[in-house]
């Protein structure tokens, strides 16, 4: 492809994702399957032009427009440093080129070069988000939001079930893909490199699982032990259902559910691929009331639906896409699923919520709400844990953990009310 091609290829995924349907990188691989002409390093060009409008999307918006042509030549500006007469050789109008830049936009080009935009914001979010944010990171905001606009590396869970973390390396590198160890997780390794892991031996045979090192750790917090009672509240498709039955060793029982039967669907093959034999799934019942466990479960995992706010640096265009009123929704959710989940834990054991977001008001604050109303809860801690408490939970961040953003409380239930 010519790198006018490459261009108008942005433009066209980027339009895409701004219809808001589909995940960014469903968008990304579904365009490089159905133009299977656009060779290795033409789809990774593309993908990188996409994500780096993705990433700076705010600011190159406030400079232009959010019209998906103007966002790229923004970013061809801003963001890669072109200079005019290099921009408008890309959109040439010829063969797979972009059609020729427009009086307009030579004049949009020769502002952004001249440095004298005005008005951009300070940050890189929605303006609804920042005072949250601040909330949030206090003095460490601009490393922290920096960190949440960095490409976040390929995270490996190795399945204990089937092997070591030192053999499932040894099989990955055995096809030429290097991998280190996961500085935190005991049983994660981190590619190096783009590479397509599905198609190796070491992930049809179960040795791996993608994970990011993040959703490792919460697993490991829940502290599943051998022979326990466990429910997965939100399995969803069921990567931290497979990794509890790792630290389990098959023994034991897991319950999974989710109220996304489709999604819970996707859980039975990956069990019969990691070899992990004791996980249930469950439907989710009519009336939500799970009275059969009630009061017999020595776990209870809720990873809750969130906002998502600490994938950004996976999910850009995730940023965008929030709004006030669908976080006022999901904290809704989380304080039933909070309520609900109470009534199956026994005395002795410990409801976890986990959430892949950075806003206290899905984090602490639907714990302090919570306790408010169950007094036979209380937040219990490690010393293995991988993060100092704050609060009532534990924050791993980009910033400061290299993982994606996750906060994780684990409640002991006291006594019997």
């Amino acid at each position: 492809m010519t790198p006018g091609a490459r261009v108008a290829a942005a433009i066209e995924i980027v339009e895409h994702i701004e219809r808001g349907e589909r995940p960014a990188d469903d968008v990304v691989r579904q365009w490089g399957r159905s133009h299977r002409f656009a060779g290795s390093k033409d789809r990774r060009a593309i993908s990188s032009q996409v994500y780096s409008v993705l990433r700076r999307r705010g600011f190159y918006a406030k400079a232009s427009s959010v019209e998906p042509r103007a966002l790229v030549i923004t970013d061809l500006v801003l963001g890669e440093c072109k200079a005019p007469q290099e921009v408008a050789a890309l959109f040439s109008g010829e063969g797979h080129a972009p059609p020729p830049l427009s009086n307009d936009e030579h004049s949009l080009i020769n502002t952004l070069t001249s440095g004298m935009q005005d008005g951009l914001p300070a940050y890189d979010v929605p303006d609804f988000l920042l005072p949250e944010l601040m909330e949030a990171f206090g003095d460490d905001l601009d490393t922290a939001l920096a960190a949440l606009d960095t490409p976040a590396p390929l995270d490996l869970r190795v399945n204990t079930l089937k092997t070591t973390r030192e053999e499932a390396a040894a099989a990955l590198a055995a096809v030429g893909i290097d991998t280190t160890p996961t500085p935190h997780a005991p049983t994660g390794l981190r590619v190096s490199g783009n590479h397509l892991i599905a198609g190796t031996i070491a992930f049809k045979e179960g040795m791996i699982e993608p994970m990011d090192e993040g959703s490792q750790l919460a697993a490991l917090m829940v502290d599943a032990q051998p022979g326990m009672q466990v429910l997965d509240l939100c399995a969803g498709g069921g990567g931290k259902t497979l990794a509890l039955a790792a630290t389990m060793q098959n023994k034991g029982q897991i319950y999974a559910t989710d109220t996304d039967a489709r999604r819970l669907g996707n859980l039975a093959p990956r069990m019969r691929r990691a070899d992990a034999r004791n996980i249930q799934p469950m439907k989710w019942p009519q009336d939500g009331n799970f009275s059969e466990l009630a009061g017999k479960c020595d776990r209870v995992l809720i990873d809750a639906p969130c906002s998502g706010t600490g994938a950004w640096r996976r999910h850009p265009e995730q940023k965008w896409r929030l709004t006030a009123e669908e976080i006022e929704k999901l904290t809704k959710t989380q304080d039933a699923l909070l309520k609900s989940a109470a009534d199956l834990v026994k005395s002795g054991g410990q409801l976890v919520y986990v959430t892949c977001s950075v806003l206290p008001s899905e984090n602490e604050q639907r714990i302090e709400d919570f306790l408010e109303s169950h007094a036979d809860f209380s937040p219990v801690f490690s010393a293995s844990d991988p993060a100092t408490p704050a609060n009532s939970g534990i924050h791993l961040t980009p910033h400061s953990y290299g993982t994606d953003g996750f906060f994780v409380c684990r409640l002991e239930r006291t006594s019997t009310p």
